[in-house]
């Protein structure tokens, strides 16, 4: 009997070694095909991406086999290539979609599959359930991916150029005159961020530059216990700054020229206010509910307002193909922009932070040291914590247990759209989400100072530890 498929908030991942195999993928491509078919949309044609995980290109053969077997064309790349090259294609090409193979930021033994529909941003929930509940439970019948690409069904398109290119006119400035050190982390990125920054005329350096399926035993996720080699090679090399990106190029993590890591819940206000004062972009701004409340303060001092929306970056896409904002972003380290594709984009995000610094004059380290004297202090941080069993009630539970003072601080409202957010009257808050996809609770807390913001995860820890059975 077949395995249920079921997509989480970008698609369906899983290991390789357990459920995530070429058959199953045929299955959700058969479902994305039937969902085109009845979307009756006037574009043609798919684009096929895929990372450079183990394997992912075999499962992008096998996502064309089926595609094509069935009358959407295909076109796929000859070289791995980032998530959001693969969302530009299905917007530059006005194709019915592209469909990325690719795990993202997870360990080597994942991979997964996602559909990025013609707009070039997340799919909706509603279109993810359409697809979900077409899957067949049978392979689909297929053609051979070599009698395919013989009939000139399936053609290989290298759309990596054109995204550059468009890239670069995202920027108001000529040349990225800088010296930086950049970490593709082992993923798709190499030998397209280093390309475009040497264009620009950055002086760059390069760490983990080459494509490994491994990842060189590491996790191409940029947090700051997975980027010590960056953080070495910008201090030993006097770079004015590092950019990490995750395995897929969608996620950006920042290194001051001092060593100091920035991510998302630091880059996303610095974006914005950059584009604000610098660019004259003003509009609105968007942010999960777990990501830093420094995005608000930006956004009011400007006279804006910023809308919080669930976690997952297709609601941050929805608004920004509404327009009803112009920068979103979200705390795992997805940012775009209402000028750009509404995926998150870590290259195109990596430029304007580049971009902020040529404009300004000044370092990474002192632009920011100047937005904490603005806007005050935001300390973020983030714990999950790993089950084997929790209540389907738990977050009832624990809300429960919650008094009308934490840690001596004032409870002054109850946010219940994502998870448990519990906002404190100093501003602080302590966010509880359960994992979708596993038997983990993630535990967020802010505050203005970090002794605080520790004192709050520990608080949260030790609710979630009398609600359940911690994993070891």
């Amino acid at each position: 009997m077949s395995s249920r498929i079921r997509f989480g908030t970008d698609g369906w991942r899983s290991r390789v070694d357990a459920d995530f195999s070429a058959d199953n993928v045929r299955r959700v491509a058969k479902a994305i095909t039937d969902y085109l078919i009845s979307s009756k949309s006037p574009r043609k044609g798919i684009f096929i991406g895929y990372d450079g995980r183990g394997g992912s290109r075999n499962f992008a053969e096998a996502c064309a086999e089926v595609l094509t077997t069935n009358g959407i064309e295909s076109l796929i790349p000859p070289r791995p290539v980032p998530t959001p090259v693969a969302a530009f294609t299905a917007v530059k090409l006005s194709l019915q979609g592209s469909i990325m193979i690719t795990a993202s930021h997870n360990p080597p033994a994942y991979n997964g599959i996602k559909f990025i529909p013609h707009y070039g941003g997340p799919a909706t929930t509603e279109i993810t359930e359409s697809i979900e509940r077409m899957i067949p439970a049978e392979v689909p019948r297929y053609e051979g991916y070599g009698e395919l690409e013989r009939k000139g069904l399936i053609s290989v398109l290298d759309p990596v150029e054109d995204y550059l290119s468009h890239i670069q006119r995202l920027l108001s400035v000529d040349e990225l005159k800088i010296k930086v050190t950049v970490d593709p982390m082992h993923g798709v990125s190499s030998g397209i961020i280093d390309k475009v920054l040497s264009r620009l005329n950055a002086e760059v350096h390069v760490v983990r530059g080459n494509i490994d399926p491994l990842f060189g035993g590491s996790i191409p996720d940029p947090v700051p216990s997975n980027l010590n080699v960056l953080r070495s090679a910008v201090l030993g090399s006097g770079s004015a700054l590092g950019l990490a990106l995750d395995g897929d190029g969608d996620r950006l993590a920042a290194v001051t020229e001092k060593g100091t890591f920035l991510m998302a819940n630091q880059l996303l206000p610095f974006i914005y206010l950059h584009m604000n004062e610098k660019r004259s972009l003003t509009g609105d701004a968007a942010r999960t509910v777990a990501t830093s409340h420094l995005l608000d303060a930006v956004a009011t001092s400007h006279g804006r307002r910023v809308i919080e929306v669930p976690v997952g970056f297709k609601y941050i896409g929805t608004l920004l193909r509404e327009r009803k904002v112009v920068v979103g972003g979200e705390e795992s380290g997805g940012i775009s922009l209402v000028i750009h594709i509404p995926e998150k984009d870590g290259i195109a995000s990596a430029l304007l932070v580049m971009e902020s610094i040529v404009l300004s004059g000044a370092s990474l380290h002192s632009i920011m040291e100047h937005i904490y004297e603005r806007y005050g202090r935001f300390e973020s941080a983030r714990l999950d914590l790993r089950v084997d069993k929790l209540p389907d009630g738990s977050l009832r539970e624990i809300e429960s247990k919650i008094g009308d003072t934490i840690l001596g601080k004032r409870v002054s409202g109850i946010n219940r759209m994502d998870g448990l957010k519990i906002m404190l009257s100093d501003g602080s808050w302590l966010l509880f989400r359960r994992s979708g996809t596993e038997n983990v609770v993630r535990v967020y807390a802010e505050s203005s100072k970090r002794g605080d913001t520790d004192n709050l995860l520990e608080f949260g820890r030790l609710i979630v530890l009398s609600e359940s059975q911690v994993g070891h």
